[in-house]
């Protein structure tokens, strides 16, 4: 019997690196749960081919596959640089400007931002190139700041610029990104992050911006600004997923700060029954090699403990040697780690009647040998209730929709399968299920199995029924 899947998911960057269809159905079939697309790069001649050639792999291999949409958002970027690079020498000074102020000076820097001069103060911290670089501002000089250099090397274009200290006067999507929405939309994606959050204002913008496009797509916030920590109650209440974007987040912040962060995060959203994806250099070394180091299989290890519904490689499938080796590894890890772990089950935040029905899961996990649970669904509601309780066995999502059945692949635990029930009794519904199942190979004859749903089938947000149900018996 083909096993069920293990119940981390999986998110991976696509870029050059797994352009071709035969990796992406070989990163499919390892355990690829989550395309990523990375609308920093690439045009939409090229995301849209990418788009329609995961749909393909995803009906042909029968396997649900969620497309995350990853807007840019307002990251301060350097400008034009000569080709050999600026060097910036420890002790020295060089002076930051805005573009429009940039004319190719000595020592000087131009970047994106037209408020520098305004907002900085001597002491200012000015990170560049994911922090590697590192200045103090020492004066402002009319539009001109100028910066001693602590952190020398060379600098080249278009590298990220970093204030971690300053609140910027940056807005929560730029024109591209709008522009990349439409896009999106108009393509059908499953998800889309919003990058550089701040608050839970910035996922109501892009919310409304959805709305008023009539376009009914889950919302993901990347959280790697200080300012999402000092409101991240309320973002996580606003959003429908979260991703801890360590690399941005460990430059805004001390790196130190970031691995008790990271488990905050987590153990928030899992409170609140929302999807969190742990991101950012997980196996950084499968760029170069085939296998990862020791620390980097503990970093995995330890997220899947601390409750990660996903993690996720950003360079490693995207421009790396190794793109199946790092999926490879990642579904290695979770295989292994899954089975010792005993999850934490939070208290449900509202007591009603589906609430409860979801928090039973868990002593009739214990006391019975189940296979699975089945969770009949319309909009995803039970299967996240199910899977929110981190039960031990996985969570088949048996659905008649479409885009449901492509959301619910980033929820830990969960395995969607198409399945129409239109005007079925649930005795009729129960005899279908089996059959189901028992053609494609995810139980068999005497297994038991869990069943919960709501009643009337069609009706949405309602769980209202649990079922003890043993395959080839009748029922």
């Amino acid at each position: 019997m083909k096993p069920l899947i293990f119940r981390t998911k999986i998110v991976a960057t696509i870029g050059p690196a797994c352009y071709s269809p035969d990796v992406l159905h070989q990163m499919m079939l390892a355990g690829m749960n989550v395309a990523r697309l990375n609308f920093s790069h690439g045009n939409y001649d090229n995301h849209s081919q990418m788009i329609k050639l995961l749909r393909q792999l995803s009906q042909e291999l029968d396997l649900p596959l969620t497309i995350l949409q990853d807007l840019q958002g307002p990251k301060i970027r350097v400008g034009e640089i000569p080709d050999n690079g600026l060097t910036l020498t420890e002790g020295s000074s060089v002076t930051i400007v805005p573009l429009e102020q940039w004319e190719n000076q000595e020592n000087t820097i131009g970047i994106d931002y037209p408020y520098v001069a305004k907002e900085a103060q001597p002491g200012t911290q000015v990170l560049l190139d994911d922090g590697i670089l590192e200045l103090t501002v020492e004066a402002i000089k009319g539009d001109g700041v100028s910066c001693k250099v602590v952190e020398g090397g060379i600098l080249k274009s278009h590298k990220g610029v970093n204030f971690p200290s300053l609140n910027l006067q940056l807005p929560s999507m730029t024109e591209k990104d709008k522009k990349d929405l439409e896009f999106g939309i108009s393509q059908g994606v499953d998800l889309i992050s919003l990058s550089f959050v701040r608050q839970a204002a910035d996922i109501k913008a892009l919310k409304s911006f959805l709305a008023a496009r009539n376009a009914d797509i889950p919302v993901l916030a990347k959280i790697e600004k200080p300012q999402a920590i000092e409101h991240l109650e309320e973002i996580v209440d606003e959003c429908n997923a979260i991703m801890v974007a360590r690399g941005d987040l460990g430059v805004e912040m001390r790196p130190e700060k970031v691995p008790l962060l990271q488990k905050q995060i987590i153990r928030m959203c899992n409170q609140k029954g929302i999807p969190v994806i742990t991101a950012t250099q997980m196996l950084d070394s499968m760029i170069r090699n085939p296998r990862p180091t020791r620390a980097e299989a503990s970093d995995v290890a330890n997220a899947i403990i601390d409750g990660t519904d996903a993690v996720m490689l950003s360079g490693e499938s995207a421009v790396g040697d190794f793109p199946v080796q790092a999926v490879t590894m990642l579904a290695s890890i979770a295989r292994d780690v899954e089975p010792e772990i005993s999850f934490t089950n939070y208290p449900p935040r509202h007591r009603d009647k589906a609430h409860a029905l979801a928090e039973a899961l868990n002593a009739i996990d214990k006391v019975l040998d189940l296979h699975c649970i089945v969770a009949f669904t319309e909009t995803g509601y039970s299967a996240k209730l199910a899977a929110a309780e981190r039960p031990q066995v996985p969570v088949l999502a048996l659905t008649p929709n479409f885009e449901v059945y492509h959301r619910l692949n980033l929820v830990w635990g969960v395995r969607p399968v198409l399945f129409k029930y239109d005007g079925l009794t649930l005795e009729q519904l129960l005899e279908q299920m089996e059959s189901v199942l028992l053609e494609r190979n995810f139980v068999s004859k005497g297994n038991q199995v869990l069943v919960l749903g709501g009643l009337p089938l069609r009706k949405t947000r309602t769980t209202s029924f649990l079922n003890i149900h043993t395959i080839g018996k009748d029922n």
